[in-house]
């Protein structure tokens, strides 16, 4: 037996005699171009409730899945960077118009509450729930500042790349568009013909909207000098 073969799951070599059989493999191009996803929910609810054992087997093994998705995810994306450029993008291209993306927008809904439910549980005190988020903004924080010390680390190279690409911005195309956006602003402060309140909230985006445009240019003007 070879040492990659010893290695392997056992996935791995049921997928490699399947691919080795060409009755096998014929019948799996059928299954995947008969994937549809109006049979993904029967699916879940048959492994989750189906059967009790498995059920507490695969809440068991989710850990596992989880660690086997992300590696699985990351060898697809190691592989597709091996591709040459125009094959990758012909390939993404047509993933991407076969998403549904209807379906992707169910999903800040559907797990924001999962997410919620974990962090705050329901039925939570308004103290429960500050302590609860002040708990998740102090662990996202923390990821914050290991990352900050990374970028501490290499702080002459981020710094020389920023530079370097502060250095192509097309400055003339980004003063047209803050002036453009700079006269429609003014436009919008001019007091209505019947008199109105609404003048200087508008006075105060234009001012702001001025002092940025200054302090971009000097930050660029500064950058290139």
């Amino acid at each position: 037996m070879k040492e990659n073969d010893a290695a392997a799951g056992l996935s791995e070599r049921i997928l490699r005699e399947v691919i080795a059989t060409p009755a096998f493999k014929e019948l799996m191009i059928l299954q995947m171009k008969d994937i549809k996803a109006e049979t993904a929910p029967g699916l879940v609810k048959t492994l989750l409730w189906g059967d009790p054992g498995i059920s507490m087997s695969l809440f068991g093994a989710l850990p596992d899945a989880v660690n086997w998705l992300v590696e699985f995810l990351l060898e697809l994306g190691r592989q597709l960077n091996s591709l040459p450029e125009p094959l990758l993008k012909d390939i993404l291209g047509q993933i991407g118009t076969g998403i549904d993306a209807e379906r992707l927008k169910q999903f800040p809904a559907i797990y924001g509450q999962l997410v919620r439910r974990i962090l705050v549980g329901e039925d939570k005190s308004p103290e429960e729930v500050r302590a609860a988020v002040i708990a998740a903004l102090n662990t996202a924080l923390a990821g914050l500042d290991n990352l900050t010390v990374r970028l501490e680390e290499n702080r002459a190279d981020i710094a020389r790349s920023l530079s370097e690409g502060a250095k192509s911005i097309d400055t003339a195309t980004l003063a047209r568009s803050m002036r453009r956006i700079g006269l429609l602003a003014v436009a919008a402060a001019r007091p209505p013909k019947a008199g109105g309140g609404k003048a200087p909230k508008a006075v105060g985006a234009v001012a702001g909207g001025i002092i940025g445009l200054v302090i971009l240019r000097k930050v660029v003007k500064r950058v290139r000098g």
